[in-house]
């Protein structure tokens, strides 16, 4: 895997992202405002999962050992409570299976940047 510091700054740049693709969907509202509106927007609430993810991985981190086992077991145990968060996503509507899925997206942005690249066969 990648060291905690590199992770950290990658986590960070998913976070700014869905920050800003938020940002841009959601307008002046907040997310709280558009939920209690009662209409569903699952197009926002995946990237306020992306950022979310983002933001577990950050702070898993900050007391977590730097050695490549220790954040290997960080990101696998933020990872497994996104998977848990999907595993009951679709019985509460498409908002929660776009919030789900845009965390579990997020670790999947974070740790894919970071593997050493495959060599072609």
């Amino acid at each position: 895997m990648s060291t905690a510091e590199e992770l950290f700054q990658r986590a960070t740049e998913v976070r700014a992202d869905a920050v800003r693709h938020l940002t841009a969907l959601a307008g002046d509202a907040s997310m709280c405002a558009i939920g209690r509106s009662g209409r569903s927007f699952p197009a926002a609430k995946y990237h306020e999962g992306r950022q979310s993810g983002a933001g577990d991985v950050r702070r898993a981190l900050r007391g977590a050992p730097a050695d490549a086992a220790s954040v290997d077991v960080v990101v696998a145990d933020v990872r497994q409570r996104w998977q848990q968060t999907m595993d009951g996503a679709h019985a509460k509507g498409p908002d929660w299976v776009a919030y789900a899925t845009g965390g579990l997206d997020a670790l999947a942005e974070i740790t894919a940047a970071l593997r050493p690249s495959q060599p072609q066969q």
